[in-house]
């Protein structure tokens, strides 16, 4: 996802400073955050916490970040792993939450409320390039959601206009938050960027970590989208190639505007499995006709683009 420019208002935002950060103060916030974290559900978040903590104290250098933006069910924050590089910067959107809480991915899928990030007062700044790492599919025995549990970073590609120059990133960000019930959330949050920034060992080791799971263009280790068929009623057919014993997942976004259903798997024969997706929803636009699909299994994800004709909208 690529942002520029301004998309819409949304009132009663918390605004944070940007941070370099007192490493103890913020340790001692996260332990008082997680100090009961330690229950089964919430292990992976204990150790993420621990994770940042252990980071804190041996980090030599601390690029900006923002200050933790609570909401109910957990906390969000920008990072940034310092310096320029390859013509741009690059930092993060980071999610943290508490146990049996999730958000969402691109796409929410039958229920949620996906990110909707927003540049407002940046300066310097002519390209946001947001990047979605591999999500799960989640069943609360009604429908069915593409989230992401405990902590996730959304890698952001910061691309200056003038290299030579400092920068500034603002957003506006407003997303959904569930456990037993859903609620939204909302920041301000913007960074300063300077050519010449320390890196960062913290922020640039959790972009990094979920950068890592950012799907790729297909195909590739071992995994492949071979077809994407319609039946010529209301379901497109999606044949993948999964080499391995691994489970695997197939995750759709439509073009903007579209509300469709998670894939369906069928069957495998081997290393090729059926999928089915209902068209009930699909958009299409001048502006917006493609589909998006990403195949994950063991680790492993591709991405797919379809372009969507006209005889697959109902």
């Amino acid at each position: 996802m690529t942002v520029s420019g301004h998309n819409r208002r949304m009132p009663h935002f918390t605004v944070t400073q940007p941070s370099r950060g007192n490493d103890r103060t913020e340790i001692n916030e996260t332990m008082t955050r997680f100090r009961n974290s330690c229950s089964s559900g919430g292990m992976r978040t204990l150790l993420h916490a621990l994770f940042i903590l252990v980071a804190c104290a041996f980090s030599p250098a601390r690029a900006a970040m923002t200050e933790w933006v609570e909401v109910h069910g957990g906390a969000v924050r920008l990072i940034s792993s310092g310096p320029l590089e390859d013509g741009h910067y690059l930092a993060g959107l980071e999610f943290l939450m508490e146990p049996g809480w999730h958000t969402y991915w691109r796409y929410a899928g039958e229920a949620g409320i996906p990110p909707q990030i927003s540049m407002t007062a940046s300066e310097n700044v002519t390209e946001l390039d947001i990047l979605y790492p591999v999500p799960e599919r989640y069943n609360d025995g009604f429908t069915e959601s593409i989230v992401y549990h405990d902590g996730i970073v959304l890698p952001f590609k910061v691309t200056p206009a003038r290299t030579e120059e400092g920068a500034r990133l603002e957003i506006e960000v407003f997303f959904g938050i569930c456990k037993d019930i859903c609620v939204p959330g909302e920041a301000v949050l913007s960074l300063d960027f300077q050519p010449d920034d320390g890196r960062d060992a913290l922020a640039s080791r959790l972009i990094e970590r979920d950068l890592a799971t950012v799907p790729r263009a297909q195909p590739g280790d071992g995994l492949e989208i071979n077809s994407v068929t319609f039946d010529g009623g209301e379901f497109i057919i999606v044949e993948t190639h999964v080499s391995g014993d691994a489970e695997a997942d197939l995750f759709a976004a439509g073009p903007e505007g579209s509300y469709i259903g998670l894939p369906k798997f069928v069957e495998r024969s081997g290393d090729t499995s059926v999928w089915r997706l209902s068209t009930k929803g699909l958009k299409s636009s001048e502006n917006d006709d493609t589909l998006r699909l990403v195949l994950t299994s063991g680790g492993r994800a591709i991405e797919h683009l379809e372009t969507v004709p006209a005889d697959w909208l109902q």
